[in-house]
């Protein structure tokens, strides 16, 4: 390897030992992606008869030999720490596309020391893997547009966002409302930049066709990929003041633990007042039949409580951003770990917000493209769940329109002003 990687190397270094100190026993979500690995290695993802679909099965996959083989649970832990360091090392290639190396090196050292992917690689969830899937397809995205068509490049393009789609599946809408879009451009304006992405994006439905055709076979519903986002939208549409629109798993609702408090959470016998009854009378439903209750009594909340949902709305956002605020949860120093590093960008990127859309013309297709898909995806996070974790996806666009934007813009328009 050059030297001039020895800085990604030092990185992936500190990764490791971080993973290594911090191993912890398995709990929430880690759970359940050990389960449908569990399940693939029986040949099944879900209970046909009763189907469950919390989740794609892009991370099961990952994590389905290391569970065939029963191996040490610490080794998948660690290569969350290679996908987070070979998703720097996209971004570092893309961004040498629009700037100079040695700013290319600083913008992507200082995203491999961003708080929230730290925080996460250390325990068995989905967002290292998401990362190293959006910088991927980020970097092949945009070296379409420095050459002439690839196939290659078209292939690993598709791929990459394909297997995010069935990493987290809230990706396949936007993927779906990403080609309409496209389509339109290319019908309206006959754009040739359109045909490469098009490309892709049919090249990523192909990917996330088995789980479609799957998922179709035990729901018997077309693009039914989740049961569970009755339950998240239930949530967001709460009409109690006292709530924020954060989830709640259905155990901590149903009091199955005696315990109603832990580290997290303040005393929630308010949150089992107003839930409980209703969650008792879902018990009998089957998962897809409890998914249409919450939705449509999420639904009636919305249109009985339409101030109450924007009020809702508005707490997704920062909750999404910052961590802040969460129902029932006791606040500690760990926020700032989101507010600190998310609110520099927020701040940056408002800065330059009205530059870039002076100088709109001049912005290349592929990163107006990226970050359009990235704020579909931020704007569907925020309609359903707003957890900080699930902004880090976001970051590699945002910091790639950042730096072209100084790069081209601003540092142009100073000179010139010097001039």
């Amino acid at each position: 390897m050059k030297k001039k990687y020895i800085w990604l190397l030092l990185l992936l270094l500190l990764y490791l030992i971080l993973i290594m100190v911090l191993n912890k026993p398995l709990k929430g979500d880690e759970t359940r992606y050990i389960a449908y690995a569990e399940n693939m290695t029986h040949g099944f993802y879900t209970d046909a008869e009763n189907p469950n679909l919390s989740n794609g099965p892009g991370y099961p996959l990952v994590l389905l030999p290391f569970v065939a083989l029963e191996s040490n649970l610490l080794i998948p832990k660690l290569l969350n720490g290679i996908f987070v360091v070979l998703g720097i090392f996209f971004l570092y290639k893309t961004l040498l596309f629009y700037t100079k190396e040695k700013y290319a090196i600083i913008v992507a050292l200082l995203i491999g020391l961003y708080p929230p992917l730290l925080h996460w690689m250390t325990a068995l969830y989905s967002e290292s893997l998401s990362f190293v899937l959006v910088s991927g397809f980020i970097y092949y995205f945009c070296s379409l547009y420095q050459k002439k068509k690839n196939w290659k490049t078209i292939i690993l393009a598709s791929f990459c966002l394909g297997f995010l789609v069935l990493t987290k599946v809230i990706f396949f809408y936007v993927l779906l409302f990403g080609a309409i879009i496209l389509a339109i451009l290319y019908l309206i304006k006959k754009q040739s930049n359109t045909n490469r992405a098009i490309f892709v994006a049919i090249g990523a439905f192909v990917v996330t066709s088995p789980f479609l055709i799957y998922a179709y076979s035990v729901t018997g519903k077309v693009f039914y990929l989740g049961t569970r986002g009755g339950e998240i939208l239930y949530h967001r549409a709460t009409p109690f003041e006292n709530e924020y629109g954060n989830w709640f798993s259905p155990n901590k609702i149903m009091d199955v633990a005696k315990d109603k408090t832990s580290k997290k959470t303040e005393n929630l016998s308010l949150l089992i007042a107003n839930h409980e009854a209703f969650y008792r009378k879902l018990d009998p439903l089957s998962n897809m039949q409890k998914d249409s209750a919450l939705k449509a009594k999420a639904i009636e909340n919305m249109i009985k409580h339409p101030l109450k949902y924007v009020k809702n709305t508005a707490a997704n956002t920062t909750r999404f951003l910052f961590n802040i605020p969460n129902s029932y949860q006791t606040q500690s120093f760990k926020v700032f770990g989101y507010i600190i590093p998310n609110g520099f960008l927020v701040v940056l990127l408002l800065l330059i917000a009205w530059p870039a859309f002076l100088a709109r013309k001049k912005i290349p297709f592929e990163i107006k493209a990226a970050l359009l898909f990235s704020l579909i995806y931020g704007g569907g996070m925020i309609l359903l769940l707003g957890k900080p974790r699930y902004f880090t996806m976001m970051v590699p666009s945002l910091v790639l329109f950042l730096v072209y934007c100084y790069s081209h813009i601003i540092k142009i328009s100073i000179v010139q002003e010097k001039q």
